[in-house]
């Protein structure tokens, strides 16, 4: 049983064909290992800098809270919240001021058909 040149050739090629692709294999194998711990060691470090950036805010905002603008927005947020209590009072004084002249009648009836105070001296 002999063996022909090309037949030689075609499984001499086959096996270089195999060995090549065994080769790509395993190079590939080795680069994915290697993305795979520079992907590890970034994603450490991209944690490191975020908690970094995490308390350098935080540290600007204690700095902001302290400084002249800081405590100057905070008086005037205090100041702005002080008014609106203030005239949400004054807005229900006045609803409830309405509600008693309206259950005394008409404002503009005669003040002889309004009825006296307990002394007699005048209208309620």
């Amino acid at each position: 049983m002999k063996i022909s040149t090309g037949e030689f050739l075609a499984g001499f090629l086959v096996l270089v064909l195999l060995v090549f692709e065994v080769w790509q294999y395993f190079d590939a194998k080795a680069y994915r290992e290697t993305m795979n711990a520079q992907l590890v060691m970034l994603s450490i470090r991209v944690d490191e800098v975020d908690e970094r950036v995490q308390q350098a805010k935080q540290e600007m905002e204690k700095l902001e809270g302290a400084s002249i603008g800081g405590l100057i927005e905070n008086a005037n947020d205090a100041l702005i919240q002080g008014w609106s209590a203030m005239l949400n009072s004054v807005e229900k004084e006045l609803q409830r001021a309405k509600k008693g002249f309206e259950k005394q009648g008409d404002p503009g009836a005669d003040p002889q058909a309004m009825p006296a105070t307990p002394d007699g001296t005048g209208p309620l």
